[in-house]
């Protein structure tokens, strides 16, 4: 349900002709509000001036306690607080959303209000020591449940006008219920007094996990003494957890002098075994990886010994991450040669603390920032911000500023400038473990630089100050999770078993139980830090698998092993058999897994057919579960399955809401 709200630019006056607004994305317009509900562009102005005054305190306040914060950190939300509340609500109104329309919705916000209020904290506790600032609403940063920023930069600025696109952008762990985000831009002056409203707009979602506005494209003629402002409310309810999160950010960016759009440049990561239209991820293996075979891993884990080896995928002692040559690693094939996964020595990263951990959710970045300003211009601070976005199960992680931190705003790996005008990054950006490592598929890294500096003005007054926001996003990325013990026994063709580890590229396995047979072009190999999922059937039979590993059940069809429960059924050799064990077993052993299926042999086959029989479990490929998940779309009855009761008759309400306003 994408663009509640579109609000194009007012020209009442010549100076405003000089402004144009393009709005960018497809999607619903507003639904027309009863006299009594309509909020006009003077009161959103003034109540984003008014919150302007509130972020800017609840950065000093970050800043006078030595924590991260700046332009677009996300800042909780006091609804006891009558601006805020005025705020949220006149958003949501001009949005199209009201008391009648969204029923649910505004009687939480109401609930909100009357919540008696916390009592205010001082900066500062006693014996000096400087207390921890709030900076994720209700939780600390490592329990964050849900991120908010606007991904906003510079687009084709020329020197008479400035160019930028945004949108807003919000996501939680596991979803929410209801989930709401927006992205309104202003002209303003530098002191943020005078705030004229040029173009916004919204989106809202039931049972989501990513909600992002459609693009909002600005051009504004540049003036000395004016800026542009971008401000973003977010809301997400989860009334399973009892979750709320409602967040405000904002960012500046001003319009003269004329500094051109800066630019990031990504070296790595980036996709570099092209050529498969199935698998355009830009694909992580540092737990398991395939050596031989079809190769799938752009980057993985190698282990660097005192006497020069260099070793892939060693299952434990890996000393770093490498790219792959694909030169060097297509030069294998020659002769008929089975393609070798050789790693780039030029693209090699260690982490700033040893040892490696390859139980991390870690990405390689090399690249730079390229601010684009002119010669006698000098930028004095360059910041950044990196999210990595779980965009399959929800949720937001942010990059430490060194390994083993989960911080509130994350950034690139920067390294001192060697020349004017060129910012190089390079190294390992951690965004930690738990949930972000759990669920590092089909990720989507939002990476956001900010350039500030000045300019000397051109009539020899005080030198003008600059900022200039850019963006860049990288996607997909994900990590290759899905695996079997050693010592597992899988069917061959020719129905007798072997061990996973005896099992070659160019081998045939048995796919189900009418016959169909199936080629491994991969064999995938590793360790594993977290435990195994241990199965046990009424028969007495046992497989031990990665969490993640898809396992196929008698009635849900294809579900990730970590989520079975004793007692469901699941398809073996022998037919349906009932679990009567579902355990986490600790393992320090090696794992495998195989990619399945020539392309001729899957041309009249479904994703659901690369299976194999594992210890006698029917279980899924390596692409299996990928190729699942591409595939699946939920209509209006998977919305109202997953959607909490209490919040149905909104989502009823909405439906009706957005078809009036298609029509």
């Amino acid at each position: 349900m994408r663009s509640l709200s579109k609000t194009g630019p007012c020209s009442p006056s010549i100076l405003l002709t000089l402004m144009m607004l393009t709005a960018v994305g497809a999607g619903c317009s507003q639904q027309r509000q009863p006299p009594s509900e309509q909020v006009d562009k003077q009161q959103l102005a003034e109540d984003s001036r008014a919150m302007a005054r509130l972020y800017a305190q609840w950065l000093q306040s970050l800043h006078a306690q030595a924590l991260n914060g700046g332009a677009n950190e996300q800042m909780p939300l006091d609804l006891t607080d009558e601006v805020q509340y005025r705020f949220v609500q006149n958003r949501l109104k001009a949005a199209g959303l009201s008391a009648q329309n969204a029923p649910r919705l505004f009687m939480r916000l109401e609930e909100l209000h009357r919540r008696v209020a916390p009592p205010q904290r001082p900066l500062e506790v006693p014996g000096g020591q400087p207390r921890a600032a709030d900076v994720s609403g209700t939780s600390t940063a490592d329990e964050r449940w849900c991120g908010h920023m606007i991904p906003l930069g510079g687009v084709g600025s020329d020197a008479t006008l400035a160019r930028f696109q945004g949108t807003g952008l919000s996501s939680c762990f596991g979803g929410s219920d209801y989930g709401y985000v927006d992205l309104n831009a202003y002209v303003t002056d530098e002191a943020q007094t005078a705030f004229r409203l040029i173009a916004s707009e919204s989106d809202e979602q039931y049972a989501g996990k990513v909600l992002e506005t459609a693009p909002i494209s600005v051009s504004v003629e540049r003036k000395a003494g004016e800026q542009l402002l971008a401000d973003s409310l977010a809301v997400a309810f989860n009334e399973t957890t009892g979750q709320e999160h409602l967040t405000y950010t904002s960012l500046t960016a001003t319009l003269h002098p004329p500094v051109g759009d800066g630019d990031i440049v990504i070296e790595h990561p980036r996709e570099l075994l092209v050529g498969t239209e199935w698998d355009k991820a830009i694909r992580m293996c540092f737990e398991r990886g395939s050596v031989h075979g079809f190769l799938d891993c752009d980057y993985g884990s190698v282990r660097v010994y005192p006497d020069g080896r260099w070793q892939p995928f060693p299952g434990s002692g890996a000393t770093g991450i490498a790219a792959v040559d694909v030169a060097a690693s297509l030069a294998t094939t020659a002769d008929g040669g089975t393609p070798t996964w050789i790693p780039d020595r030029s693209a090699y990263w260690e982490p700033a603390v040893p040892p490696f951990d390859p139980a991390r959710f870690q990405v390689p970045a090399r690249g730079k920032f390229l601010p684009h300003v002119p010669e006698q211009c000098q930028v004095t601070r360059v910041t950044s911000k990196v999210a990595a976005i779980l965009t399959d199960s929800g949720g937001w992680c942010s990059a430490g500023t060194s390994p083993g931190t989960v911080v509130g705003k994350g950034e690139l790996p920067f390294q001192p400038p060697t020349m004017p005008g060129k910012y190089p990054f390079n190294g390992i950006m951690d965004f930690g473990t738990g949930n972000c490592l759990d669920n590092a598929q089909n990720v989507r890294l939002e990476i956001w630089v900010y350039a500030e500096g000045t300019c000397p003005d051109p009539w020899g007054g005080p030198p003008e100050p600059f900022r200039c926001p850019s963006t860049k996003e990288v996607k997909p990325v994900d990590y290759k999770r899905v695996c079997m013990a050693e010592g597992t026994r899988v069917a061959r063709a020719d129905g007798k078993e072997v061990k996973v580890e005896q099992v070659k590229v160019g081998d045939k396995l048995l796919a189900n139980g009418r016959g169909l047979a199936l080629t491994v072009t991969t064999v995938h190999r590793g360790g594993e830090s977290k435990p195994l999922v241990k199965l046990r059937d009424d028969h007495g039979d046992e497989v031990r698998v990665t969490e993640t590993h898809p396992m196929v059940t008698a009635k849900r069809g294809v579900v990730q092993a970590g989520e079975l429960k004793p007692g469901e059924a699941v398809l073996t050799r022998f037919g349906a058999r009932k679990l009567v064990a579902v355990e986490r077993v600790p393992y320090d052993g090696r794992v495998y897994n195989f990619s399945l299926g020539t392309p001729e042999e899957l041309a009249n086959l479904g994703p659901e057919a690369r299976t194999l029989y594992a210890n006698g479990f029917l279980v899924g490929d390596s692409q299996m579960q990928t190729e699942l998940e591409k595939q699946k779309r939920m209509d209006t009855r998977e919305v109202l399955a997953r959607l909490n009761g209490a919040w149905h008759e909104d989502f009823r309400l909405s439906q009706v809401r957005h078809k009036s306003a298609r029509r």
